[in-house]
């Protein structure tokens, strides 16, 4: 088994990290055996204390907490090159959960001589002393993985010498998961009724406010049509008090059954201004339940507009209630839509297909080394 060390100086639990996990799994049938590092500050270590134990079967073969407080400790750089010296890693996977985060990570493993691959999960424009030391980070990595075209365009423009070096690997997730459960999740809806669902942290960028408006333009015209929000975030509170009293219209808040909500979906809408990829949307398209998302970021390379889902302009709440209205009153092309996505997604990103790419991203830093 070749090993591999995870790196991530996040404090959060979310898409990234998701991501992370599954790529662990399923790298260990191709051989690799992948362990984490990461801050003790982080949630990961909640996770990594209930479950993610190698010895409690979890995917990571070995967890290693650095005793650090923050992700600006200079002690992710001391704590992590003595790692990396002593732990006998072939090389070290640096995840990238924002373009400013893990910068110590890749002066420790230069340090260290060990190769670095880099992921860059969410990206979004640097400036100034931010954008000078990101493309310093950035050269010193063997091989970097961008998780959407728009990613692997952004990252081309921190200099011509990357460019040899970047690679296209779309987030991927395990389709069966979605497909085959046949629960649905209890709704405040009646039977019968029709089910719009967004799946999201409540904030600005994710745009909420554009999907409640288009919704408040339908209700008149379909009456049993539901809003199902679910997350938590900073926007919680403003929109339940402007949308919250208004008939079918339900914040379900943070859930840990989303196979089962998104099988009682009839809809499924992702309204961001700003997405790096668009997990699940996936998710939706796995569950057989159409999905509507805005033209940026990975979920364009995610949906085929009109062929495994719709795609609209950002902040465009008459344009998002058109399409909506359109997938309501045409149920046979809903279907054929929804059958082609969860073909695309089987065949396109699937966990296994990320991983497989993922180790000859591996082997090419691993004989450029030698």
């Amino acid at each position: 088994m070749k090993k591999i060390l995870f790196y991530t100086d996040t404090p959060n639990y979310g898409g990234a990290e998701k991501q992370m996990e599954l790529l662990a799994k399923h790298l260990r049938p191709l051989g690799y055996s992948v362990s984490l590092a990461c801050g003790a500050y982080s949630v990961l270590k909640r996770r990594t204390d209930s479950r993610l134990r190698g010895n409690d079967g979890g995917v990571y073969e070995q967890t290693y907490l650095l005793p650090t407080i923050h992700k600006h400790d200079p002690r992710h750089y001391t704590q992590l090159k003595k790692l990396l010296k002593t732990g006998g890693f072939g090389l070290i996977h640096i995840h990238l959960w924002n373009p400013g985060s893990c910068r110590y990570a890749f002066w420790a493993a230069k340090h260290a001589n060990i190769p670095i691959i880099a992921t860059e999960h969410d990206p979004f424009e640097l400036s100034g002393l931010k954008h000078k030391i990101k493309k310093m980070c950035l050269a010193k990595s063997d091989q970097i993985i961008a998780i959407s075209l728009d990613n692997f365009r952004h990252l081309s423009n921190y200099g011509e010498h990357l460019k040899n070096r970047l690679n296209l690997i779309h987030n991927g997730i395990e389709a069966d998961r979605f497909f085959d459960n046949h629960d649905k999740a209890s709704l405040p809806v009646q039977r019968g009724d029709l089910v719009i669902t967004c799946i999201a942290e409540l904030h600005k960028r994710k745009g909420q406010k554009y999907l409640l408006q288009a919704f408040k333009k339908l209700q008149v015209e379909f009456p049993t049509l539901h809003l199902v929000l679910v997350g938590i975030g900073p926007e919680e509170k403003r929109l339940k008090e402007e949308y919250g009293n208004i008939p079918n219209i339900h914040f379900l808040g943070w859930r840990e059954d989303i196979p089962r909500i998104l099988k009682a979906s009839d809809i499924f809408v992702l309204p961001s201004l700003r997405e790096a990829f668009g997990l699940v949307v996936l998710e939706a398209m796995a569950s057989g339940v159409i999905a509507v998302a805005t033209d940026n970021g990975g979920t364009k390379d995610i949906i085929e507009h009109g062929k495994s889902g719709y795609l609209v302009p950002p902040a465009n709440p008459e344009k998002l209630a058109e399409v909506i209205r359109t997938i309501l009153t045409n149920p046979d092309q809903k279907r054929d839509i929804e059958k082609a996505a969860l073909e695309r997604v089987k065949t396109e990103f699937s966990a296994k297909i990320m991983a497989e790419k993922t180790t000859h991203v591996y082997e090419k830093a691993l004989s450029h080394k030698q």
